[in-house]
């Protein structure tokens, strides 16, 4: 016979194994998907004549966006602190500024290292 105990453990070990499941589906869909990315920048016979520049020049333009966007945001959570409940560091804007000020530092650091 089975006691309480028991059905109430079952849920818990049924979203466990879905859990799992869940997880190693998206492992497999990852290892699926990722041969289809592997060939962005380079092609089988080597790539085109000039293929690392035109990678440096995509990181820096992705390194420089990225650190324009990251300081916005500081300069935004230093301007708007407590005017929209809605904005993400509402309460701690002080932190958020400086947070997203390394953020920022470090993507133009990476640029500048290129």
């Amino acid at each position: 016979m089975h006691t309480a105990h028991d059905r109430a453990a079952r849920p818990a070990e049924t979203r466990s194994i879905r859990r799992w499941a869940v997880t190693l589906l998206m492992f497999l869909a990852l290892l699926a998907f990722e041969p289809a990315l592997a060939n962005k920048f380079e092609t089988i016979g080597g790539g085109f004549s000039g293929s690392l520049h035109v990678k440096r020049e995509w990181l820096l333009k992705f390194f420089t966006v990225a650190g324009g966007i990251s300081l916005l945001g500081a300069v935004l959570a230093v301007v708007v602190p407590h005017r929209n409940a809605l904005y993400l560091n509402y309460a701690n804007w002080k932190r958020s500024a400086l947070l997203m000020l390394i953020v920022a530092i470090g993507f133009f650091t990476a640029a500048a290292l290129i």
